[in-house]
C-alpha cells in the first residue's frame, strides 16, 4: 500500500511514503539537479536504506511485534491480549491515518480513505484483532511493495558510473589535484591510464583508447586523439589525455541522463492517468457497497471486508510498475525514454520515417571504389591522391586519406599545395603534378578524359556515387568513387521492423539517385528525396491525418520540425545535447537495432499492463462477492488484497529481464 514513485531525484530512492496513495507526484528537476550521480558499486542494501529506515517500516515492525505478542497472550489465556491487538492497530494504523488526513486536507478522495475506514470501523466494533491484522498487513505490504520497486529502480545503476572524487588540473602552468566539484568550464584536465574522466570535453593533447560503454553502450574501446570528444565517467585505458572541460558536474552527459531517466520513471502514461481517475470513483462506490452489504446481511465484519478488498491498489499499480520497469530496462540498453507516455506510445506506431544522412548512414563519406585507368595500379593511384589531399580539410579529402591509412599506404610530402573550394586540390607529388577533384572542374583545368573515363564516371554516378577524378600531369589516370555508406546494422534493423508490421520510409534532402541507392541497400522501398525541412514536416502531418501514428528518427537539428511533429521523435546521438533535449527517445549508442528493440519492449510493456489491469479487476470483483457472502474475513481480505498488489508488481518486474 505504497506511493509507487517518490520524488524524482538522483538518490537511490526518495523518502518513501508506504501508504495507500499510489499516484506518483510530479518530478522535481531542481532537486534532481542538486544531487550527484549515484554509485553502482555501493553495497546492495543501500538501494533499500530509505525504505528500511522510514517511519512506515518502523511502525509496521512495531505493530507486527505487538500483534505477535497478542497472539501469544491469547494462546496463553492472558486477558491483556486484546489490548496488545489495540496497540498494534494504533501503531500500524497511525501512518495510514496520517496519509488519509493529508489526502482529505488536499480535497482528494483517495484509496487511503477505504483503508482508514476499515481500520477505524474494526476498532469501533471492538474487533481489535481484525483491526490490528488489517493495519499491520496493509502497512507492511506497502513496505514490501516499496522494496520491490526499489529493486526495479536499481536498474538505473547500469547507467551510472563511479565518478572520480578528484582530478588533476593544469592551471597557471602548474598541475594541481582538485575536487571534481571545483572544476570549471575551460579547465585542462589530465587523465592518466586506468582513470575515469571527470568532465565532458575535447581532447587537446594525447592519444588513448577510451571505454565509453558506461555512457554510450559502445562495447569496443574507441581511439581518442586531439579534437575528439570524451565524456565524464568513461575510462581512459592506454595513454594520457589532456581534456579541455566543456561540461562539469551536473551538466555532464551522464548526470543529465540520470536526471532525465529519473524524471521519466516518475511520469505518467495515458493508461496510468485513466487508471488513477477510475480509482477516484472507487471510494464512494466502495463505501456505499460496504454499507449495503452490512445493511443486507447484518454483519458489519462483511462490510469491513468489502472495504478492504475493494481498495483498487492492484489496479492503480498496474501501469506505473510496468512503466518504471520498462524505462529501467531501456536505460540499461542505453535507450533513453523520456517519459511514461513515450514508453507506451512507441509500441503503437504505424510508420517509421528515417532521415538518411547520419541516421541510416554513417554521416561521413567513404571510398567505395578505386578505378585505375592508365599505368597506375589501385595502391599507386590512391597513394598519389591521398598525398595530394594530405593537408585538405574537405570531407572527401579526409575520406581518401582514411582509405590510404586503412591500407597502410605511406604518403608523399606534397609541394605547392593549392585547394579550390568546392572543386578539388592540386599539388606536386613525387615530381608529378597531381590534381584531385570533380570531373567538371578537372575539365576546366584542361585535364584529358578518355572515352573510357567518361563512361565510368557516368556509370558510377548513376549508381549513386560521388566521383572524384585523379589527373597526373594533365591526364586523368583514375577515378575514386565515394559515398556515405549505410550503417552496418541498418539492414538488420529495417528487416526486424518490417517483421513487426511497421511501414518504413526514408526522407532525405539528397538527390533521388543517391537516396534510392541507399534505400535499396538497407531494404527501404519508399524513398522521398530532395526534401526541405518543411517537406518532411508536411509528409509527417499527412500520415497523421490518415490516422497513422508516426515515429521520426533523425539527428535533431535539420530534422527539428519533423521530430517535433511526429508522435514519437527519436534522436541518434552518443549523448549529444540534441539527443537529450529535443527528442522523446534517444539511442545513445548510435545503433539502429535499438529501434525494433524499443518497439518490442513497448509492446511487451503494453501486454503486461493489460494483464495487470485484467487480473486486478477480476480479483476485486471476485473478492467483493466472496466478502458479501461471508466467505472472507477481514484478515483473509487483507491477505488477498496485498497478494494481488504484489502479484501485479512482480509481473511488471519481469520487464527488467
Amino acid at each position: 500500500m505504497k506511493t509507487l514513485v517518490s520524488q524524482s531525484n538522483s538518490e537511490p530512492m526518495a523518502k518513501p511514503n508506504p501508504t495507500p496513495n499510489r499516484t506518483p507526484p510530479e518530478p522535481n528537476p531542481a532537486v534532481a539537479a542538486s544531487n550527484p550521480p549515484r554509485r553502482p558499486h555501493e553495497p546492495w542494501w543501500r538501494a533499500y536504506r530509505e525504505v528500511l529506515g522510514s517511519i512506515e517500516t518502523r511502525a509496521s515492525l512495531a505493530g507486527l511485534a505487538l500483534l505477535a505478542a497478542g497472539w501469544v497472550m491469547s494462546a496463553s489465556g492472558v486477558a491483556l491480549a486484546r489490548w496488545a491487538y489495540l496497540a498494534a492497530a494504533v501503531t500500524a494504523g497511525l501512518p495510514i491515518l496520517r496519509t488519509c488526513f493529508e489526502s482529505l486536507r488536499d480535497r482528494r478522495i483517495s484509496v487511503e480513505v477505504l483503508v482508514a475506514a476499515a481500520i477505524l470501523t474494526s476498532l469501533a466494533v471492538s474487533q481489535f484483532q481484525a483491526g490490528a491484522v488489517v493495519a499491520v498487513m496493509l502497512l507492511g505490504g506497502g513496505v514490501l511493495e516499496q522494496l520491490t520497486i526499489a529493486r526495479a529502480r536499481r536498474s538505473l545503476a547500469n547507467l551510472l558510473v563511479t565518478m572520480p572524487e578528484t582530478a588533476l588540473v593544469r592551471r597557471g602552468g602548474q598541475e594541481v589535484e582538485l575536487p571534481v566539484s571545483e572544476l570549471c568550464v575551460g579547465d585542462r584536465v589530465i587523465t592518466r591510464p586506468g582513470e575515469r574522466l571527470a568532465v565532458d570535453g575535447t581532447v587537446v593533447s594525447g592519444e588513448s583508447a577510451v571505454d565509453e560503454s558506461p555512457v554510450t553502450g559502445e562495447s569496443v574501446p574507441l581511439d581518442k586523439g586531439e579534437g575528439d570528444k570524451v565524456f565524464a565517467g568513461t575510462i581512459n585505458q592506454t595513454g594520457m589525455l589532456e581534456v579541455e572541460a566543456q561540461k562539469v558536474g551536473q551538466e555532464t552527459t551522464v548526470a543529465r541522463i540520470v536526471q532525465l531517466v529519473e524524471e521519466a520513471q516518475a511520469s505518467q502514461a495515458p493508461i496510468q492517468r485513466v487508471a488513477d481517475k477510475a480509482a477516484q470513483w472507487y471510494v464512494p462506490v466502495a463505501l456505499a457497497l460496504a454499507a449495503l452489504v452490512w445493511a443486507l446481511t447484518g454483519h458489519i465484519s462483511r462490510g469491513i471486508t468489502v472495504l478492504i478488498v475493494f481498495c483498487p491498489c492492484a489496479l492503480v499499480l498496474a501501469t506505473p510498475t510496468a512503466i518504471i520497469a520498462s524505462i529501467g530496462h531501456a536505460a540499461r540498453r542505453v535507450i533513453l525514454v523520456k517519459g511514461g507516455e513515450f514508453a507506451e506510445a512507441v509500441g503503437t506506431i504505424d510508420v517509421v520515417a528515417f532521415d538518411k544522412t547520419g541516421t541510416l548512414t554513417l554521416g561521413k563519406p567513404a571510398v567505395t571504389g578505386i578505378v585505375p585507368l592508365n599505368s597506375e595500379n589501385v595502391a599507386g593511384l590512391l597513394r598519389l591522391a591521398a598525398s595530394a589531399e594530405r593537408y585538405s580539410e574537405h570531407p572527401l579529402g579526409v575520406a581518401i586519406r582514411r582509405a590510404a591509412e586503412e591500407r597502410q599506404i605511406a604518403l608523399f610530402e606534397p609541394g605547392g599545395f593549392r585547394a579550390v573550394t568546392g572543386c578539388g586540390v592540386e599539388a606536386q607529388v613525387d615530381g608529378k603534378r597531381v590534381q584531385v577533384g570533380r570531373a567538371e572542374w578537372m575539365s576546366k583545368q584542361a585535364a584529358t578524359f578518355s572515352s573510357e573515363a567518361l563512361g565510368r564516371v557516368a556509370e558510377l554516378e548513376t549508381a549513386g556515387h560521388t566521383v572524384i577524378a585523379v589527373a597526373v600531369d594533365g591526364l586523368v589516370g583514375g577515378l575514386i568513387a565515394l559515398r556515405d555508406v549505410p550503417r552496418p546494422e541498418a539492414r538488420e534493423a529495417v528487416a526486424r521492423l518490417e517483421r513487426q508490421a511497421i511501414r518504413l520510409v526514408m526522407l532525405t534532402g539528397d538527390n533521388e539517385r543517391v537516396a534510392k541507392a541507399i534505400g535499396a541497400e538497407v531494404g527501404i522501398e519508399a524513398v522521398h528525396a530532395r526534401l526541405l525541412p518543411e517537406d518532411k514536416l508536411r509528409l509527417v502531418r499527412q500520415w497523421q491525418q490518415q490516422g497513422k501514428r508516426v515515429a521520426y528518427i533523425g539527428d535533431g537539428i535539420n530534422d527539428g520540425p519533423a521530430l517535433a511533429a511526429a508522435d514519437i521523435g527519436i534522436a541518434m546521438g552518443a549523448g549529444t545535447d540534441v539527443a537529450l533535449e529535443t527528442s522523446d527517445i534517444a539511442f545513445l549508442s548510435d545503433d539502429l537495432t535499438k529501434m525494433p528493440e524499443v518497439v518490442a519492449l513497448s509492446r511487451r510493456t503494453l501486454k503486461v499492463i493489460r494483464q495487470n489491469i485484467a487480473f486486478s479487476v477480476f480479483l476485486n470483483v471476485l473478492s467483493v462477492v466472496a466478502a458479501g457472502l461471508g466467505w472472507l474475513s477481514p484478515i483473509g481480505g487483507a491477505v488477498i488484497h496485498e497478494g494481488g498488489a504484489l502479484a501485479v508488481i512482480l509481473n511488471a518486474v519481469r520487464l527488467l529481464r
